[in-house]
């Protein structure tokens, strides 16, 4: 059986993830964002991250190339201000507001005028909404786009261009007549007086902002909200869009086959997601630890001879190096870990944990060592205990009896169907028929 294609794997992970962000779904954003992002500077905000988007795609840059030429035809309105003064007369006289005013307050005062100045308005609605959308992107490529030192961002906006553009909308004499930025409140007058406009220049600001506004709301039923954020999106390697389309499967089996949603995760979690059912809380770790720990440390004065030649070559090393820190024995991190817990009960212990490791692979020998790591993980994993035990030490797993301890290797095509009490092996392909079958959870 072959491997599914990368190809295959970008439009899984991508139609899973509109699915879930576009029905409004809690998968955990912030974790999601760090494996597509695009930047290499491990951005978590999921909002920064479709604004980076926006302002890379390609109707945003069309818009800006022609920025230039357009602002010189930037709207106004004459109009005038009128000023009640008493004494000297600063400018044109308007004597008919100038009597009206004397006869309603007092007709025998001749001292009071009212004047008229003109002057170019240039507070219109549609120019709010412009200065806005250019304020957006000025805020988005200032501070986000030109901190990317990588070819790709060049190659999109250089830096001449990035500079270029920031200096054009910042120094614009008429754009710093308009009071607004990127804060401002649009409201439905200024999109509409944009969205009937004749001028390209407002028209296009209109449709840019109606993009802008759906993709930072999720709307992903418009293609081209779906074509900002996955145009320009850094599709990952291999072997994380392969982990990222096992845990999307995961949990949409899981939905279906139990008829549980997805719960809204709390600020600062690592959770990629949480299920809850009345009795039961499952969260959901990708490429996260949770409340596990996967570390063992040489102990202090090892008898062991194996141990005390390995604690001399480590000493010699770090010292060779000019470092104080030793390297643990050993550290290691599931690709997949699933928490299981009790909801109504003061013990905090989980009823069971499943640690999982995925490759895109159907080598035997990459089956083999995925297995060894996955043994690895189920031996050395620590949880602290707290409530409901006398003691607050991590101890592992494997030991405490009160845990439902398993493990899940997920390859991609590799043929063998060898299971043990505690471990499984799926084929990518399969997840849903084997969650269907209860044999991974029978909660």
């Amino acid at each position: 059986m072959s491997k599914t294609s990368r190809n295959t794997l970008a439009e899984t992970v991508q139609r899973d993830l509109i699915a879930y962000l576009g029905r409004g779904r809690p998968i955990n954003q912030q974790a999601v964002t760090e494996q597509l992002d695009p930047t290499g500077l491990s951005i978590s905000d999921f909002d920064r991250l479709k604004r980076i988007h926006f302002a890379l795609s390609e109707p945003v840059r069309d818009y800006i190339n022609d920025l230039p030429e357009r602002l010189r035809r930037i709207r106004t309105a004459n109009n005038v201000e009128r000023e009640h003064i008493r004494g000297e007369v600063r400018g044109a006289v308007d004597w008919g507001q100038t009597f009206r005013t004397r006869y309603a307050e007092n007709p025998e005062d001749r001292s009071k005028f009212v004047t008229r100045s003109p002057y170019t308005e240039y507070q219109l609605p549609e120019n709010i909404l412009l200065k806005t959308l250019l304020s957006i992107l000025v805020e988005t490529v200032k501070t986000d786009l030109s901190a990317i030192d990588q070819s790709w961002r060049r190659n999109a906006w250089s830096d001449a261009d990035v500079e270029a553009f920031v200096r054009r909308v910042s120094r614009n004499i008429h754009l710093e007549r308009i009071d607004a930025d990127a804060d401002t409140p649009v409201k439905a007058t200024h999109v509409e007086a944009a969205r009937r406009s004749r001028q390209p220049l407002y028209y296009e600001a209109y449709e840019l902002f109606q993009q802008y506004d759906r993709l930072r709301n999720n709307e992903f039923g418009d293609p081209r909200v779906r074509e900002i954020l996955f145009n320009t999106l850094y599709v990952p390697d291999t072997a994380t869009l392969f982990e990222l389309a096992c845990v999307f499967r995961l949990l949409r089996s899981l939905e279906d086959e139990y008829a549980v949603m997805l719960h809204p995760i709390e600020a600062g979690s690592g959770a990629i997601a949480e299920i809850r059912t009345d009795r039961w809380q499952i969260e959901v770790f990708h490429d996260e630890s949770g409340p596990l720990t996967f570390k063992e440390s040489l102990p202090e004065s090892p008898t062991d001879e194996y141990l005390r030649r390995y604690e001399r070559v480590l000493d010699r090393h770090q010292e060779f190096l000019g470092r104080e820190n030793r390297r643990p024995l050993y550290r290691g991190r599931p690709d997949l870990v699933i928490i299981v817990s009790e909801r109504e009960t003061d013990d905090e212990t989980p009823q069971k944990i499943v640690l999982g490791e995925f490759k895109h692979s159907a080598s035997h020998s990459v089956f083999s060592d995925a297995v060894q790591e996955l043994f690895e993980y189920l031996e050395y994993a620590r949880y602290e205990k707290t409530a409901g035990h006398s003691d607050s030490d991590e101890s592992y797993v494997v030991d405490d009896g009160s845990i439902d301890l398993a493990g899940l290797v997920i390859t991609d095509g590799h043929p063998s169907k060898d299971t043990q009490d505690d471990v499984m092996h799926l084929d990518y392909r399969s997840i849903a028929d084997e969650v269907e079958s209860g044999d991974i959870f029978n909660y």
